[in-house]
């Protein structure tokens, strides 16, 4: 799920930093239960790189000019709880792992122990030559937070840009952190965006993450900005189609068309989902 993968982990903070053993379930994949920092809480959020990527923290701007075009980033359908008192929150204090260890320390340090399953994924991203952006979030402040066991990104929303040789991914992933009998949840998205920037001769989204997000389904809205407009016939499944039309990126035009999907996972159902893939030729 940036859809790249990232892993997110709450923390609260009065003071000190408070330390706690909390699983983590990954999707780019955020810790699953927020904990005390600085003066309120975070999740930390963790997620794979192409291993020769730029990645740095930007303002989002790109989405507001996408959307004129392709409409609202929040899709048909998306259930009304997820936008419940939605928050803006701020990214971070970001930085990289480059093997399973620091990845392990990274998280442990924010009181996050990680389960097997999610760190596997992981492990098999670094041994493909990718890289691990790791990065904090702020999180809603909560009454209780250690009863919030569930962090989960519910809408992995990305614009890409692509030219056959180069592809700038922007992510902004929304959040959905819970107790473990769902009697109370928050909802929060960043304000900027998350951008990567790669050599690559083909369109890439990591979603292998997304099987193990503890709500029942994540959906994913993908921009994807194009010199020429790009056959949906392209689209690997279960993606579909929609919007599309011209976008002017500083003084260059472009196409933008909008692929869309369900992934319906959760607790019991942890079969494989590949990264997305796309060759334009």
């Amino acid at each position: 799920m940036l859809g790249v993968i990232m892993t997110c982990v709450a923390i609260i903070l009065v003071g000190l930093m408070v330390r706690s053993s909390r699983s983590v379930h990954a999707d780019l994949k955020c810790g699953d239960a927020p904990m005390h920092f600085d003066d309120g809480l975070v999740v930390t959020w963790a997620g794979p790189a192409p291993e020769e990527a730029r990645v740095k923290l930007g303002n989002g701007g790109i989405f507001e000019r996408v959307e004129q075009v392709t409409g609202p980033g929040i899709p048909a359908g998306y259930p009304e709880k997820y936008l419940e008192n939605l928050r803006t929150s701020e990214v971070f204090n970001a930085s990289m792992a480059w093997t399973p260890d620091e990845l392990v320390r990274w998280q442990e340090r924010h009181g996050i122990e990680m389960e097997p399953e999610a760190l596997s994924v992981f492990e098999s991203y670094l041994d493909n030559g990718h890289r691990i952006f790791m990065t904090l979030v702020d999180h809603p402040n909560v009454s209780d937070p250690g009863s919030f066991v569930a962090c989960s990104l519910v809408l992995q929303r990305a614009v890409i840009v692509f030219n056959g040789r180069r592809q700038d991914l922007f992510l902004r992933s929304y959040f959905h952190s819970a107790r473990t009998d769902s009697s109370e949840y928050v909802n929060f998205v960043p304000g900027g965006s998350v951008h990567y920037s790669f050599k690559t001769d083909s369109v890439w989204f990591p979603l292998e993450l997304t099987r193990l997000i503890s709500e029942p389904a994540s959906h994913v809205e993908l921009d994807i900005v194009t010199p020429e407009e790009f056959d949906e016939g392209l689209l690997p499944a279960p993606f579909s189609a929609q919007t599309s039309g011209p976008v002017l990126l500083g003084d260059v035009k472009y196409q933008v068309r909008r692929a869309s999907a369900v992934f319906r996972v959760g607790e019991d159902q942890h079969a494989a989902i590949p990264d997305f893939r796309m060759a334009l030729s």
